[in-house]
């Protein structure tokens, strides 16, 4: 019989249904190791998602209204047609969706657990949806003292996507589709939509 830390690595692998996701939570599996929830700051290997960094964030969770983009990669910057990178994810949330967001992002470091969510951004210049899945996961600081991370990979779904249109908002709206992850330490008891 399978423990239960094998079943649940193989649920967060399954939950994500793009490759490029299945190998960053590979990859994130791997930092964390043997008998531990989550991988430190130190662990984190970059040469083992050099190939998706270009659609990697990294959040840092320093209040309840201050969400820094640590980073965001160049690959996202060419589909939002904005940089994200040094902003504060308060600034990038339209104001109604706002508390939901930082409510989601600060379970998924304080749970902690995962989250995979579908965004269609249809701010393209042909007016077709591009369609993206993003997996997050927390990453413990090196410091206790230090603020909360959070790493998310967004993939696109489809071989091709179209380009940004020149007058789209620079502003991320909140994903058509959420759910929280499992890591070994449960999920929020309740789901803010």
């Amino acid at each position: 019989m399978p423990d239960s830390n094998t079943s649940l690595d193989k649920n967060l692998l399954d939950a994500a249904r793009e490759e490029e996701n299945r190998q960053f939570i590979g990859a994130w599996l791997g930092w964390r190791g043997q008998g531990r929830l989550l991988p430190r700051r130190s662990d984190i290997d970059l040469n083992d998602i050099k190939h998706l960094l270009g659609r990697v964030i990294l959040l840092e969770l320093r209040g309840d209204d201050e969400i820094l983009v640590r980073v965001a990669g160049s690959q996202l910057r060419e589909h939002s047609h904005f940089e994200a990178t040094g902003k504060n994810m308060r600034d990038l949330t339209p104001s109604d969706q706002w508390p939901v967001r930082r409510w989601r992002i600060s379970m998924v470091a304080a749970q902690p657990c995962g989250a995979r969510q579908v965004n269609l951004n249809s701010w393209t210049s042909t007016g077709q949806a591009n369609i993206f899945e993003t997996v997050t996961l927390p990453i413990e600081a090196d410091d206790p003292a230090k603020p909360g991370l959070v790493l998310s990979n967004v993939a696109l779904q489809g071989a091709t996507s179209d380009p940004p249109a020149k007058d789209r908002p620079q502003v991320a709206l909140m994903p058509s589709e959420f759910r929280f992850l499992d890591l070994g330490a449960g999920i929020p008891d309740r789901i803010i939509p």
